[in-house]
């Protein structure tokens, strides 16, 4: 109840204000300027303390710029703000466990890193995500090898201030980057740091590691973005509203990797989650085009359209207009049932930000109004990370952030769809420094390296 008074107390204009410097916050981070994007994730945080990915954000930063204190008393803060009621609290707990892991690594305190690292995966593997799972079994494997600061010491020669391993630490670290590989074949820190312990230990060959696949999927999605997949965690509802944005720059832009237009793209994307959807889902369609002012193309309520008609109208749509969002969104309510036992999901798809104002309505206030409804927001949008589209995303973080959505983008580099906000725990990806073979306990021991810490 606090917390739903004191967002109702805040100008909208401030919460809009966080989500913007949060987001360049996220950018200045991804780029290694750790400072800089801590001095963002301050504003946002100071705006709502109460935002746990505010918090992570703010955490994992200040641990990166060597304010490691400051982030376990923020992180501490964060988790006793979790709720058992919320529908992410699991997630959260792992993430809370992942990051004080990670905040302990980058501090160099490896022995205290590993509880909470061995935590979040605990918590991760009944949920799932194979990508994150092979994010925190590489971390666990780097902290397990890199927990030897009890014995560094000096040496003459030019390898300087070093710690011992032993063939039986490198044996004890291989296993987790092993299963790094397992949950995701591309890690390439995990497969620098199990190449590197493998080739170190002269093991032979082995069979090669390949993470599991859904072929049958992946063959479905094959004219589509990498990771199309993913798009189907946004279609498990009871009724389901695809908002489809029909602007004019959804068929002026191309995605560049596939060599074809947004618009095309998205068409593509929502007959493949149509297809999809399970029988008893029941689907509506609403359009954002046009004008300020004027009336959607296509606005069909939630169960009035059967498969086969939506399919006719998705592969029929004609671009037009501008993006009026908030117009749009105001109205969306009316096109749910009135049935409060149903989950209820809008399954946004855009490439731009509102263009229309409405008297004084604000998107993250009527987020939080949705919110109330139990109707959650999730977005896929063809924008691409940068400063030009911080409006856009910080409309996006209101409206995923307050109803319990989430946001994939479209990255063209990898030509596929990936989650915004991952791309913090993605960064957590830690690298063996190279090891030197010494025999400092004399020549009696000689499976033993030195590790020159980072």
């Amino acid at each position: 109840m606090l917390l739903v008074l004191t967002l109702a107390a805040m100008p909208f204009g401030d919460q809009k204000a966080a989500f913007k410097a949060h987001y360049k916050g996220m950018l200045a981070y991804s780029e290694g300027h750790y400072r800089q994007a801590v001095r963002q994730f301050e504003s946002a945080y100071a705006i709502i303390p109460q935002n746990y990915n505010f918090a992570l954000s703010l955490a994992v930063g200040l641990s990166q710029a060597g304010r490691g204190i400051e982030s376990l008393d923020i992180l501490s803060k964060a988790e006793a703000q979790l709720s058992k009621q919320d529908p992410e609290y699991e997630q959260k707990l792992a993430y809370h466990y992942f990051f004080k892991g990670m905040v302990f690594t980058y501090a160099g305190r490896y022995g205290d890193a590993i509880a909470p690292l061995q935590k979040s995966i605990e918590l991760q593997r009944p949920i799932g995500q194979p990508k994150l799972l092979s994010i925190y079994n590489n971390a666990l494997g780097y902290a397990v090898l890199l927990n030897q600061g009890g014995g560094r010491h000096t040496t003459e020669g030019d390898i300087g201030m070093h710690f011992h391993v032993h063939r039986r630490d490198l044996l004890s670290a291989l296993p987790y980057f092993d299963r790094a590989l397992v949950y995701d074949a591309a890690n390439a820190a995990a497969l620098h740091n199990y190449y590197l312990l493998r080739d170190t230990l002269g093991i032979a060959d082995l069979n090669e590691i390949a993470a599991t696949r859904d072929s049958s999927l992946m063959a479905e999605a094959r004219a589509l973005p990498g990771n199309t997949e993913r798009a189907l965690q946004f279609a498990d509802y009871d009724e389901l509203l695809f908002l489809l944005d029909i602007s004019g720059s959804m068929v002026m832009e191309k995605v560049a990797c596939m060599g074809t237009t947004r618009f095309s793209v998205m068409q593509q994307t929502a007959l493949f989650v149509l297809d999809s959807l399970p029988e008893h889902t029941l689907i509506g369609l609403g359009t954002i085009g046009g004008d300020c002012g004027t009336l959607p193309k296509v606005w069909d309520a939630v169960g009035q359209l059967s498969r086969y008609d939506m399919r006719y109208r998705l592969r029929f749509l004609t671009p037009d207009g501008t993006t009026p969002l908030l117009e749009r969104l105001l109205a969306c309510p009316e096109l749910f049932s009135d049935n409060d036992s149903t989950r209820k999901a809008i399954f946004f798809i855009s490439d731009g930000a509102n263009v229309c104002r409405v008297g004084g309505a604000d998107i993250c206030g009527w987020a939080q109004d949705i919110a109330k409804r139990r109707i959650t927001i999730n977005i896929l949008t063809y924008l691409g990370t940068s400063q030009d589209n911080t409006n856009a995303f910080a409309e996006y973080g209101c409206l995923a952030d307050y109803t319990g959505g989430q946001i994939l983008y479209l990255d063209n580099y990898r030509c596929s769809y990936e989650y915004f906000g991952a791309s913090l725990v993605e960064s957590c990806l830690p690298k063996i420094p190279k090891l030197h073979r010494v025999n400092c306990w004399g020549p009696a021991i000689k499976d033993l390296w030195a590790v020159v810490p980072p």
